[in-house]
């Protein structure tokens, strides 16, 4: 199963069940196929920082076991800077993150990938706006 983005109150997050599907509990939208390594570059991005300095964006806050599913916390940072991106703004971003990596993994035309990408980042920047607005909630990501 792909990343899951989803919308919560932590405790309530972390008290989630292994066999529990996370869209029955969480307002949630798809990754896209959208994994870990293509949203940290949009975090460098974004931020001006190297990718390694990236990575720590998520933030692992539950592990069902060694294999998984993981579940990450979006950090505070990166969650406002994208609160306050406009949504002007997000074709050229979509457009200049569809160029800073390797994202073949996605096997997309161009205009394909940049729409992919820039409707991931408008979904993204209105949970991140939602978060600004109840700040009780937070992003977070389940992996598997």
């Amino acid at each position: 199963m792909p990343d899951i983005m989803l919308l919560g109150v932590e405790k309530e997050v972390l008290s989630l069940g292994i066999e529990e599907n996370p869209a029955d509990n969480f307002p949630c939208m798809p990754s896209e196929g959208i994994d870990s390594e293509m949203r940290v570059l949009l975090y460098a991005l974004l931020m001006g920082i190297f990718f390694d300095e990236a990575q720590s964006m998520e933030q692992l806050v539950l592990e069902y076991g060694p294999e998984g599913p993981w579940v990450f916390k979006l950090d505070f940072t990166i969650t406002e800077r994208l609160a306050e991106v406009e949504e002007d703004d997000i074709d050229d971003i979509a457009l200049n993150w569809s160029q800073t990596g390797e994202m073949s993994a996605l096997n997309m035309e161009a205009s394909d990938l940049q729409e992919v990408l820039a409707r991931f980042l408008f979904n993204l920047v209105h949970f991140c706006m939602l978060v600004r607005q109840e700040q009780v909630l937070s992003v977070f990501i389940y992996s598997e």
